[in-house]
């Protein structure tokens, strides 16, 4: 079951959401479970991790989303978030609490149905995708949306994630190649970052899972570029 969670004062934007989820669902023969939001601390309030993906309105009171986004980010770094608003320009901004992608105003039909099937194939990917470890003593399976980001230290690599960290042998260049860290970002020569778990993104440095990471200035650019790729769906 898909579990989707709509944060939206506006009545009438969600029923139209609500309505899309039902003919999705009917369509491809699949259950979908939706939960709306009138306001943005309601939400906060009563969550606690239990859905897939968030659609969040931007322009709301009480509370606006992008402030609401890096509250439920406290909570949550892994709940894939899409805006949907009519205001572009603050959705570009995603990257900064890590949504995924983001949808204009209103919204139709033909355009959330591609967005959930990009939804499906990122939950899928994430049940899949897994690295093994190979430590000094152990070999370590680690789902690779757990990673939060890798770097070179002492001529090793160390693999951080939400519970710990792994040390083993390797090159960060043979996991840039690796199509399963495709959305990790090379903000240094000597770190690989997980783009899910960016915080934030300033002139010279990141928030990474609380941890503050440098950012080349040679590299920002190019980070930027891909956050932006990411968010708005090149790629997957």
């Amino acid at each position: 079951m898909l579990k989707i969670a709509i944060v939206e004062d506006e009545a009438e934007a969600t029923q139209r959401i609500v309505q899309y989820c039902k003919m999705y669902a009917s369509e491809k023969s699949m259950e979908i479970s939706v939960s709306a939001y009138a306001n943005p601390v309601d939400f906060l309030e009563k969550y606690r991790g239990e859905y897939d993906v968030v659609f969040m309105d931007i322009m709301m009171p009480l509370m606006d989303g992008m402030e609401c986004a890096r509250r439920l980010r406290e909570k949550d770094e892994n709940v894939l978030l899409c805006f949907v608003t009519s205001m572009a320009h603050y959705a570009i901004r995603g990257y900064e609490v890590g949504a995924f992608d983001f949808i204009l105003k209103p919204v139709g039909q033909a355009e959330f149905d591609m967005k959930l099937n990009r939804i499906l194939r990122i939950l899928n990917k994430r049940t899949e995708a897994t690295v093994l470890i190979n430590s000094k003593t152990a070999v370590n399976k680690v789902a690779v949306r757990d990673l939060t980001y890798v770097e070179v230290y002492n001529h090793m690599l160390i693999y951080h994630t939400r519970t710990g960290q792994y040390e083993a042998y390797g090159k960060l260049s043979d996991l840039e190649a690796d199509e399963r860290f495709r959305r990790f970002l090379r903000v240094t020569p000597s770190h690989l970052v997980n783009c899910d778990h960016i915080a934030s993104l300033t002139e010279d440095s990141m928030i990474v899972s609380g941890a503050r990471l440098p950012v080349s200035r040679r590299r920002r650019k190019e980070c930027l570029e891909k956050m932006a790729a990411l968010l708005g769906g090149g790629q997957g």
